[in-house]
């Protein structure tokens, strides 16, 4: 650090007398052009001996100048770069450097490496104040394990569609489509019905279709990707998706599959509710397609902002 001060103090110098010679070549080339000035031929003599004269005494300034510099450069420490990295430093002499930018590579991983050491010594340091304190004669009561969604039976979740069907009368009826595992058409009225794809008690797809459009394709198989081929159950559909992912809590996925179907059941009057925001039945020739998940209000999608 000490040679590196130095070094900036004589540079500041150089730089100072750098620009003392620059003046004096100035001021030399100047008397030069100008040449000499005489009025007459008696003073010619003179005027040619006086302007030798400064000539000689501006080339001492150069001259004196230039010596200055000169000792000044002479002075500067030269300062190793591979020496702070063994001899990867000898990489930075290569003349191609676009062509192999190895040197500034092996800088920046240097200093990434440096900073990592800093980061994990404080890091040491805090983790050491909260050592774990262990002790044989103490019995460390085990954390209670959460069971997983995946691992409910099916009589549960039959249980808790048959609970939920109560719950919500003749609004909405579940029902488990035929020849499947874990899908459900959800019938909401006369609105529409909604096809449910569980995984156990997960809800991992939503489609809505009117109450006209079929569920199955042609060998009997359940449709669970093709659109409605309404633009208003469309909408919905996507409305479903976000919800899924909005109440998705697998720790507690009766509960998420409870506030889904909650939700669902709020669109029992679509057609027949106005907007909140701005009173109307239709905007853009669509009802209130968008219902909020804690309250259950109808906005149409531009009102809901």
């Amino acid at each position: 650090m000490a040679a590196e001060h130095d070094n900036s103090k004589i540079i500041m110098q150089a730089l100072h007398s750098t620009q003392k010679l620059r003046e004096s070549v100035n001021k030399t080339f100047t008397s030069l052009t100008d040449g000499v000035k005489s009025t007459n031929d008696a003073d010619q003599a003179m005027d040619v001996k006086n302007f030798v004269t400064q000539l000689q005494i501006n080339l001492c300034i150069v001259n004196d100048n230039f010596s200055e510099l000169e000792k000044l450069s002479n002075n500067i420490s030269k300062f190793n770069q591979g020496s702070s990295i063994g001899l990867t430093g000898l990489l930075s002499l290569d003349p191609v450097l676009d062509k192999t930018p190895l040197y500034q590579q092996i800088l920046q991983s240097y200093k990434w490496s440096y900073k990592l050491k800093e980061h994990c010594g404080h890091a040491s340091s805090l983790m050491s104040q909260y050592t774990m304190k262990r002790s044989s004669g103490i019995t460390v009561k085990k954390r209670k394990m959460q069971p997983s969604p995946l691992a409910i039976s099916p009589q549960v979740i039959e249980q808790m569609i048959s609970t939920l069907n109560r719950q919500f009368m003749d609004i909405m009826v579940i029902n488990k489509v035929p020849n499947t595992r874990n899908v459900y058409q959800v019938t909401l009225g006369r609105t529409f019905h909604a096809i449910v794809g569980l995984r156990r008690i997960l809800i991992e797809r939503v489609v809505i279709r009117g109450q006209h459009e079929n569920i199955s394709m042609d060998d009997r198989m359940v449709d669970m990707w093709a659109p409605s081929k309404y633009k208003v159950f469309q909408k919905i559909t996507d409305h479903a998706t976000s919800a899924m992912l909005h109440y998705h809590l697998p720790l507690r996925a009766d509960i998420c599959f409870r506030s889904f179907m909650t939700w669902l059941r709020s669109y029992q009057k679509l057609f027949s509710t106005p907007c909140r925001h701005c009173g109307q039945f239709l905007m853009d020739n669509l009802p209130p397609t968008w219902h909020d998940f804690r309250t259950l209000i109808p906005y149409h999608e531009c009102c809901r902002q």
